[in-house]
């Protein structure tokens, strides 16, 4: 019993302090079982909560509350009908939340235009899972998941923490503690990027920070970065697909349109520690989109701001944990 208490505390260890970089919030209390509002349905009488994160939708006045279902499973645990299981049961908890007053009581703030959504936490403690997450929940149909008109229902897989879980260590490596050549500042200058967009104006900038969920499952997670007068330093963006050359050139299309490539700003593009082209496919790219634009030439100030962009790896860093050393570190 003690061993399994202590992977479960391995996924919650793990999504705090991903999801912490992310600019996510916790709130209320954690490991909690709360009355299920539609029993006979169901077939409970109570819910879990793991734990519920929170942060603010960038084109509308809503906060969206996270209720979390964290696992943590060897490779041989990964089965398509225990995560198909588990789905299930967080349809439900979401689709009780959204109704109960004691969920709501301990997990949102009064004050907020809320929507509550469920995030299937899947990490993979032994780091032996080699398969495609996705195939088993494949046969899984939308009319099987019961969920409230505004809820949402997210499933992250071993591949997909792995990705976070190094973009987040990237972001902490970049904002160092005392290095006067570091990348990135604090946290509380830092922001992840949502452009204006024709029919969906941000509508609240200042206090819609955070990455969402829908970033997270991008291809891109772009934040940018102020100075302390509020004046922006530049973008870092974490590229999850191998780079193309055509692909690149979409990426510089997009900061472009959105007048994003001006004066001194930076550019760090973060792609996989297998991509060996990137460099070269980045070089590619600035050259053949300068070229494609009337009136340009490699000589132009555009031109010398595309050739500042800088490109490396997000290295493959994984977290080793200990069931032993998880037990004494909760311990007391």
């Amino acid at each position: 019993m003690a061993e399994t208490i202590n992977r479960a505390q391995m996924a919650e260890d793990l999504s705090s302090k991903v999801f912490a970089e992310f600019l996510w919030q916790k709130i209320g209390p954690t490991n909690e079982n709360w009355p299920c509002e539609q029993p006979d349905h169901h077939g409970t009488k109570t819910h879990p909560t793991d734990v519920v994160f929170f942060y603010d939708e960038p084109y509308s006045p809503v906060r969206r509350y996270i209720q979390c279902d964290l696992k943590s499973y060897s490779s041989a645990s990964i089965k398509r009908t225990a995560v198909k299981e588990a789905i299930l049961s967080l349809a439900d908890q979401v689709s009780c939340a959204d109704v109960s007053p004691t969920w709501q009581g301990s997990y949102t703030h009064a004050s907020s235009t809320f929507e509550i959504s469920g995030l299937l936490f899947v990490y993979n403690h032994d780091r032996e899972f080699d398969k495609s997450f996705d195939s088993l929940i494949s046969d899984i149909r939308p009319e099987d998941i019961k969920l409230p008109r505004r809820s949402r229902l997210y499933v992250l897989g071993p591949e997909e923490i792995n990705w976070l879980q190094r973009v987040a260590r990237e972001l902490q490596q970049m904002r160092g503690d005392e290095d006067e050549n570091r990348r990135l500042p604090p946290r509380e200058r830092c922001a992840f990027h949502y452009p204006q967009l024709v029919r969906n104006t941000a509508i609240r900038s200042e206090r819609a920070r955070a990455a969402t969920m829908e970033m997270l499952k991008s291809q891109w997670i772009v934040l940018e970065h102020f100075d302390e007068e509020e004046v922006r330093q530049g973008f870092v963006i974490f590229h999850r697909r191998k780079t193309t050359v055509e692909g690149l050139m979409y990426l510089i299309d997009y900061l472009r349109r959105h007048e994003l490539i001006v004066g001194k700003t930076r550019f760090d593009i973060k792609v996989q520690p297998d991509d060996k082209e990137a460099s070269a496919n980045l070089q590619k790219a600035v050259h053949e989109y300068v070229s494609s634009i009337p009136g340009e030439n490699h000589d132009t100030e555009f031109a010398k701001r595309l050739a500042r962009i800088k490109i490396s790896h997000v290295p493959e860093i994984l977290t080793s944990y200990s069931t032993t050393e998880m037990g004494m570190s909760y311990a007391g």
